[in-house]
């Protein structure tokens, strides 16, 4: 019986060197495959090679069991997809026994949202005490509630990607896409008072090319250590009910340019994302808001 985990590496070698997959990517991957791998050697005396649809089928209804949710779920079965149509094209099976199986539609879950108000309050709590690190975390939120940037773009951000003549920024995004980003005076505002202390977070003599620099190993703040000190923040106000993290300050930004009347494919442009689709996720936020403040009409409580 071939090892299955000899499959898996072939399969590996194909996803760095062909669609150089990131670490992440590949460690999901990985841990689906491996994970599946285990629950054929368990269940049925038959090699990675030979499983038939109906095997697959069982390790579904066995994730189903399970209560995973839906979106790894989907994740799931997408890796097992990838690495039987890999063994099909390099001609190691002559069936791909997950082609006949189909994927439920993926349903996006609504991401939770900021009020004006709210957010309002963060960004005042945070002015409270204008410490280095506040003063930084304000610049931090500032940008990321006027742009819409991805978390990983704003924090290794390069101090030249801003633009003052015009208040912009340039990003390289996913896929290596280039976009510029205007931004508000709020954000204009926190980021000059954060210039001037900037230099204390530099180590002396030494220079960075992030806006964020730190001494750390990638040489920027990271998104784990934003998400930190948001969440202490947050932990003080009103909203401390609630988990969030700077990825919540994007979808926030986007939901209020929708509300403000933005044109959608001018958000898609903004927030970076290559299909249109992936925004309409904001209409629907907008939309059950819409509701809500129906329901509020003296007409509709009969």
């Amino acid at each position: 019986m071939e090892d299955g985990l000899d499959l898996l590496l072939l399969f590996e070698e194909m996803l760095l060197s062909e669609k150089l997959s990131s670490r992440n990517t590949l460690r999901a991957y990985k841990s689906d495959i491996k994970s599946f791998i285990k629950f054929i050697n368990i269940n049925y005396n038959s090699p990675i090679s030979s499983v038939e649809t109906k095997h697959i089928s069982d390790w579904l209804i066995s994730l189903s069991d399970n209560n995973i949710n839906r979106n790894s779920y989907l994740r799931k079965l997408s890796s097992i997809k990838e690495f039987y149509k890999f063994l099909h094209v390099e001609g190691i099976i002559k069936l791909d026994p997950t082609k006949s199986i189909e994927a439920p539609k993926k349903i996006n879950n609504i991401p939770i949202v900021l009020s004006i108000k709210q957010i309002e309050e963060i960004i005042e709590y945070i002015k409270r005490e204008l410490t280095p690190n506040n003063i930084r975390l304000l610049a931090l939120v500032e940008i990321m509630y006027s742009t819409g940037l991805r978390v990983e773009e704003l924090v290794s951000m390069p101090l030249n990607a801003i633009n003052f003549n015009n208040n912009s920024i340039f990003i390289i995004g996913k896929g290596g896409r280039e976009r510029i980003v205007p931004f508000g005076e709020n954000a204009c505002g926190a980021i000059k008072n954060y210039l001037e202390v900037r230099s204390l977070y530099l180590a002396k003599g030494q220079s960075s090319e992030y806006l964020f620099p730190s001494s750390g190993i990638k040489g920027y703040l990271t998104s784990r250590r934003f998400a930190q000190l948001l969440k202490n923040v947050v932990a003080k106000t009103s909203v401390a009910h609630l988990s969030i993290s700077p990825h919540i300050l994007r979808h926030t930004f986007a939901t209020h340019m929708l509300s403000g009347g933005a044109d959608l494919r001018v958000l898609q442009e903004m927030l970076g994302h290559a299909d249109i689709s992936t925004v309409q996720i904001y209409t629907h936020i907008v939309d059950d808001k819409k509701k809500l403040a129906l329901s509020s009409h003296p007409m509709e409580n009969g």
